[in-house]
């Protein structure tokens, strides 16, 4: 067995909205856990302009056989038209792979 898990980032405009997309993924059972990091500037382009504005980085924990249930959630959840939805696999211990295993599957402390 590989202990790998799949992390999946993207951004929303507020703590608020980080908050119900975590808290409603997580019941949704497309990820363990959540990590929001609030008050984070962005500059981007759109529609020709450079803009900047504050938004929260949202980091999801999830096994590599529910990534694509995930992403499709995030598709079908996000407030943003197009959303970031950035996807990387990393090796991770045995007991936190269980963790984020069982959870997902509903048997853990989650």
């Amino acid at each position: 067995m590989t202990n790998k898990v799949t992390i999946i980032y993207t951004t929303v405009t507020s703590l608020s909205v980080a908050e119900q997309l975590a808290a409603q993924a997580v019941e949704a059972k497309v990820t363990t856990c959540v990590n929001i990091i609030p008050g984070c500037m962005s500059i981007y382009s759109k529609d020709g302009k450079i803009m900047k504005g504050t938004e929260c980085y949202l980091i999801f924990k999830t096994t590599p056989s529910k990534s694509e249930d995930l992403k499709s959630w995030l598709k079908d959840n996000h407030p943003y038209d197009t959303p970031a939805i950035l996807e990387w696999s990393t090796d991770t211990s045995p007991e936190f792979f269980e963790y984020v295993d069982l959870a997902i599957r509903g048997y853990g402390p989650n």
